[in-house]
């Protein structure tokens, strides 16, 4: 793996070299396929979770006694216990309402840009912020009629913010303003499909049932994903494509199903000619795993290695379009003039084939005329001992049919000039 360092005031010849074969993979790539992380939306807006103003503090702030990693705060286990639980509600509240704010990084507008230039092949993402979706890239994988689509520009790996569901019929709701303040305070607004059938069944005279309560749509630790089943065969599709860049950003691969989904990507990257692997993160992935996995290592920010990336497509685009330059009156009269003399020797080279073509008819009519006045009865034909010298009856048949044709051809000229 060759690393590249962008954090170089000033860079020698050799990094230069090689960030420019690293630009060159890109601008030749025609099935890439994406990985990002949270790194690509540092720069969107999105406060980090651990600084000072981070989304922990602003939770300690608000629960004081409750002590919770990171981690702890994504796992499916914190909803045993009401505290955790309302810790949770409150961190989701907050970090809804700073995704809402912001707005895509210049590494999101180089993903836009791969998918117009058709070098998209899939974008898997970590993320949860739906900052794709203001681009206009198509991250739904479920259509109108519950049917998984194919089509998805972005396959969002643990699901969306911007999206509830019910705990008990997995009813699926937008992330309302309302809800969000319900959520701020530690709890759980019900599920309105829920509340409405108990409200039916009690003025029915029926038993009241069990109504659940809305949560965010995303995936957490020890939880497994509602369709987990369909972006298996996503992948598994994109695979059998045969993808030429693999692209890993803004993420240090420690979740178990990414690292699994990366190396299997770069396996099949690899096997394909000129294939090319490339992390783009400010630090380095750990682990032997990672041995002969990637071909470079951009050491860096995310927006500033696409900056270099875009600008090298703007120059390309640059020197084709310089040749194009308006014609002056005389260079239009002598193009005019070279289509017309290009036109007439088409109609010569035309009419010369079809010239060539009548004449090979003709000598094939002749050839067939011939053939049937030189016509030999199969009677006439015996067969000739191994060794004999003599001439076949047939073709002295032959010979003398001709003598009388053309003789009988003779006395008719003759008897015309006559």
């Amino acid at each position: 793996m060759l690393t590249i360092d962008l954090s170089q005031s000033s860079r020698d010849v050799a990094t230069e070299r090689h960030l420019q074969s690293v630009t060159d993979v890109m601008l030749k790539a025609k099935r890439t396929i994406v990985v990002t992380g949270a790194g690509i939306s540092c720069s969107s807006g999105i406060p980090d979770f651990r600084s000072a103003d981070g989304l922990y503090n602003l939770v300690k702030k608000q629960y004081p006694k409750t002590v919770l990693k990171g981690k702890d705060l994504f796992d499916a286990n914190l909803f045993r216990d009401c505290t955790t639980t309302a810790v949770f509600y409150t961190f989701i509240s907050e970090l809804h309402a700073q995704t809402l704010k912001a707005k895509p990084s210049p590494t999101h507008h180089f993903i836009k840009m791969l998918s117009e230039k058709g070098k998209l092949l899939r974008c898997y993402t970590q993320n949860i912020d739906c900052l794709e979706e203001e681009l206009g890239m198509e991250t739904s994988l479920v259509c109108e009629k519950g049917k998984v689509k194919k089509d998805v520009n972005v396959v969002q790996l643990h699901g969306s913010l911007r999206k509830l569901k019910c705990t008990l019929c997995s009813e699926p709701y937008g992330f309302l303003t309302d809800y969000e303040k319900v959520f701020r305070e530690g709890e759980a607004p019900g599920c309105p499909k829920c509340e409405l059938n108990d409200v039916i069944r009690v003025a029915q005279g029926k038993r009241k049932v069990a109504t659940g309560t809305l949560r965010p749509d995303i995936v957490l630790y020890n939880e497994n994903h509602p369709f987990g089943e369909a972006i298996g065969r996503i992948q598994l599709s994109d695979l059998q494509k045969s993808p030429d860049v693999l692209l890993v950003m803004g993420t240090s691969l420690k979740v178990h199903g990414l690292r699994l989904l990366v190396r299997r990507a770069a396996k099949t990257v690899h096997n394909t000619k000129k294939g090319c692997v490339i992390l783009v993160n400010k630090t380095p992935v750990v682990g032997k795993e990672w041995d002969g996995v990637f071909d470079y290592f951009i050491e860096g920010e995310c927006d500033r290695w696409c900056h270099i990336v875009q600008d090298a497509l703007r120059k390309v685009k640059v020197q084709t379009k310089l040749p194009f330059m308006a014609l002056t009156p005389a260079e239009i009269v002598k193009q005019k003039q070279g289509l017309e003399e290009q036109r007439r020797k088409k109609q010569a080279h035309e009419q010369g084939q079809q010239s060539q073509q009548q004449r090979q008819e003709q000598e094939q009519e002749q050839e067939q005329t011939s053939d049937k006045e030189n016509f030999v009865p199969l009677r006439l034909f015996k067969r000739q001992k191994p060794g004999s010298k003599k001439r076949p009856l047939a073709a002295m048949a032959g010979k003398r049919l001709s003598e009388s044709t053309s003789r009988v051809t003779k006395l008719r000229r003759e008897s015309v000039e006559t």
